[in-house]
């Protein structure tokens, strides 16, 4: 073999996708020069889609975020410390306050966390970007979904999300399900299932319901196992763009599960919404990044080239060199 097809097994970088989501995973681990735990890691990731980090951040930083729920969940606080689109957000859900790291110390430094950084780096061997927050009282019992509806990026994959336990995840009050090894089918978006992009602002419609329905086919059809993740306060899953995940059913309604999640994107990449976007015509609905750890926008940027965004109306654009 030359040298220019041995990099493809050696060099992580060599392809535009996650190195423990590429063909040549296991020819990368062998030279990637891992600690045990490091290479442990990264196998269970390429394998499962996700890894449960037991505890992810310290017992005192959970307690700090905690502290800040009683003021973030208060229906007469205002936010006016945030600009004004954002203090309607947060006072938008009663169960959930998104992008709370605005307003909140804590919960932005557990977003930021440097373990869960660390981790996420090694992962996708580029620096991640933690994009959004959310701060959840109860399970959400959500249906089963891939982010990479929600939240992709081009390249694609180069996304995750890190769910963190505010307190302890049982079965009866509603732990997230996730279904270990789904990353590894197609990024299915709606273009592949005859669809067109959704208009945004409005509630999902009949497309993304079509979408559920093709995912409770796909697990259905593979007899895919569903499993729930109880752990205790402090525990954290770390999932992949593609893995199939949502929320169990609260079995005691006076129970809370108080949670943080955290989305993050990677460096040199296209971040945007695939259920308002149209691929095949190049209406790809953008997303605008602010990266909460540096405190700064993030560019559109593909192999290394910061580009330029044409829009098209809707939120809309279309991308130039």
């Amino acid at each position: 073999m030359d040298a220019a097809a041995r990099r493809f097994l050696e060099d992580p970088h060599a392809m535009n996708c996650p190195w423990v989501e590429s063909p040549f995973f296991d020819q990368l681990l062998e030279h990637a020069q891992l600690t045990p735990a490091d290479a442990a890691l990264a196998r269970k990731f390429h394998e499962d889609g996700y890894v449960v980090l037991e505890p992810a951040a310290e017992e005192s930083l959970i307690d700090e975020v905690l502290a800040e729920y009683p003021r973030l969940f208060d229906p007469r606080s205002e936010f006016p410390e945030a600009p004004v689109e954002l203090r309607e957000l947060l006072k938008r859900d009663p169960s959930r306050k998104q992008d709370a790291w605005y307003v909140s110390d804590p919960v932005r430094r557990l977003a930021c966390h440097p373990s869960i950084l660390r981790v996420l780096k090694l992962l996708y061997m580029r620096e991640p970007i933690p994009f959004q927050t959310l701060n959840f009282v109860p399970g959400t019992e959500q249906s089963l979904h891939s982010d990479a509806m929600h939240f992709s990026s081009i390249p694609a994959r180069f996304m995750c999300g890190v769910w963190v336990a505010l307190e302890d995840a049982t079965p009866e009050n509603g732990p997230l399900r996730y279904v270990p090894g789904s990353h590894k089918y197609s990024e299915v978006q709606l273009d592949h299932l005859g669809l067109w992009g959704e208009d945004a602002g409005a509630k999902l419609g009949a497309s993304y319901a079509q979408y559920e329905k093709y995912l409770e086919a796909l697990v259905e059809l593979h007899d895919l196992p569903v499993k729930q993740l109880t752990v205790k306060k402090g525990g954290a899953l770390v999932w992949a763009a593609n893995l199939v995940h949502g929320g169990s059913p609260i079995l005691d309604k006076s129970r809370t599960r108080k949670s943080q999640v955290t989305h993050y994107y990677f460096e040199n990449c296209i971040y945007y919404t695939p259920i308002f976007s149209n691929p095949a015509l190049g209406e790809i609905y953008l997303r605008s990044i602010y990266d909460i750890h540096r405190r700064r926008q993030v560019p559109h940027m593909l192999n290394g080239t910061e580009l330029k965004a044409e829009p098209l109306g809707g939120g809309r654009f279309r991308l130039r060199r």
